[in-house]
């Protein structure tokens, strides 16, 4: 922590894809946040920072690592106002950079509870370590620090296990890895290099753990919302089948009458068709004993033209049926597959994946208290809620539904001659199996009518 007689260095840098990108002194920071200046290099983008404060040898003494939001323009966000001194100042205790435990601010380990969310964890794999990074950055000192002779240091330099100072090595510095640490000593009650040493590796873990409980807590909650997106597409889905279905139900019902409609025409064309033969062999029959040939012959041709018309006309309805009835065919055949699209959908591995995610699906209803829903039974349940809660209480739905209304206002159910209620408090009946429609829904009074 640092001590209230020394003087300290502020500085931000800005982290992307686990390398120092920029860096500034907070003066210059301020003026960015006050819109004098902007980073076009950040635009549109949500910045990894961090906040450090350097002592006169460029030993970092504490660290903030917060997210800032530049819009399209580069400025910075106005709204932006996250207190980074206070936070240096209160933070617990993080690795020793060489100047002592660093003050140390992160996502999973903030003082300030209502600031977590705007913090951020550093990655502390190997090769991807954020905070050897940040020490590599400070020690090249390209903002310019002045920087004054180890014997004005004002933090007194750490002994080392031989009493000999101790300089500050990058691989102090705490790297998330699967190895054990090889690094453990056996404290002598007299070694107070040794003591020191394992409060470090104590202190060390503590923040090892508390990082990896925040990148879970974070996978865990991007996994949630991912999964809210899919179960919201696959209700898109399930309302589009539903309204596809709808749509080709009228059409097939439009369909239906119009086939209708034209095997009535059909049917009455081929009455009169019919009619106009048997008119025709009678004239025919006629002009045969009465016309001479040539004025029959003329009938005859006129009469043959005006069937050929006809049946014609018969024609072009009966391929207009044909056509009608293919047609009908193609649409049942549509609405068969998005029946069985729908059924595909409905049966879909949703359930089973949240299942499988150990997903409980707990479902409270009156007389059967929370009931927990089996993966297979999720869709019995979604289809007759009333069925599928009244099976559970060994009753009838019909039963189920009587003992819900007694439940819910247990008041006396007679009705009068004038037709109104009696309204008289009865005795609440807790069980559905126990209930018994025009008994304990009754007053005494009621009860024998």
């Amino acid at each position: 922590m640092p001590k209230p007689s020394e003087s300290l260095n502020e500085a931000v840098l800005f982290l992307k894809d686990h390398q120092v990108r920029n860096q500034m002194r907070l003066s210059e920071f301020d003026a960015l946040l006050d819109g004098v200046v902007t980073l076009s290099d950040w635009a549109d983008e949500e910045v990894n920072a961090v906040y450090v404060q350097v002592n006169k040898q460029l030993a970092i003494r504490a660290m903030v690592f917060f997210k800032i939001y530049f819009d399209e323009d580069g400025r910075a966000d106005s709204e932006w106002n996250l207190p980074l001194q206070r936070l240096a100042k209160i933070s617990g205790a993080g690795p020793d950079l060489g100047a002592g435990p660093v003050r140390l601010a992160t996502r999973g380990q903030c003082a300030i509870s209502w600031h977590q969310k705007d913090l951020w964890d550093p990655s502390m794999e190997p090769n991807r370590n954020d905070i050897q990074q940040i020490a590599r950055a400070i020690k090249a000192n390209r903002i310019g620090f002045k920087v004054e002779a180890a014997g004005q240091a004002v933090v007194a330099p750490r002994p080392g296990p031989g009493g000999a100072e101790e300089e500050f090595d990058e691989n102090d510095i705490p790297v998330l890895d699967n190895e054990v640490e090889d690094e453990i000593v056996t404290p002598v009650l007299n070694d107070d290099a040794a003591r020191i040493r394992t409060a470090r590796l104590i202190k060390s873990q503590r923040l090892r753990i508390r990082t990896l409980v925040s990148q879970h807590e974070a996978e865990t909650q991007e996994l949630m919302r991912q999964h809210r997106l899919e179960m919201q597409a696959y209700r898109g889905q399930l309302r589009e089948a539903d309204q596809a279905i709808a749509r080709y139900k009228v059409l097939n019902e439009q369909l239906k009458d119009k086939l209708e409609r034209r095997s009535t025409q059909y049917e009455a064309l081929q009455t009169e068709v019919a009619q106009y033969k048997k008119r025709f062999s009678m004239i025919e029959k006629e002009l045969s004993s009465t016309l001479s040939s040539a004025e029959a012959d003329r009938l005859k041709s006129r009469m043959e033209g005006e069937l050929s018309i006809l049946k014609e006309q018969l024609d072009r309805r009966e391929a207009e049926l044909f056509y009608r009835d293919e047609r009908e065919e193609q649409l049942k055949t549509e609405i068969a597959s998005l029946k069985d699209h729908l059924q595909a959908v409905e049966k879909s591995e949703i359930v089973q994946k949240l299942a499988s995610l150990d997903v409980v699906f707990v479902v409270y209803h009156p007389g059967a208290g929370h009931i927990t829903l089996p993966a297979n039974e999720v869709k019995q349940y979604a289809d007759n809620p009333m069925a599928y809660v009244a099976q559970r209480c060994f009753v009838t739905e019909e039963q189920y539904r009587a003992w819900l209304e007694h439940y819910e206002n247990p008041v006396c159910t007679h009705l009068g001659s004038d037709g109104e209620l009696c309204g008289k408090t009865v005795t609440r009946i807790a069980v559905p199996s126990d209930f018994e429609t025009g008994d304990h829904d009754r007053c005494e009074e009621h009860k024998s009518v």
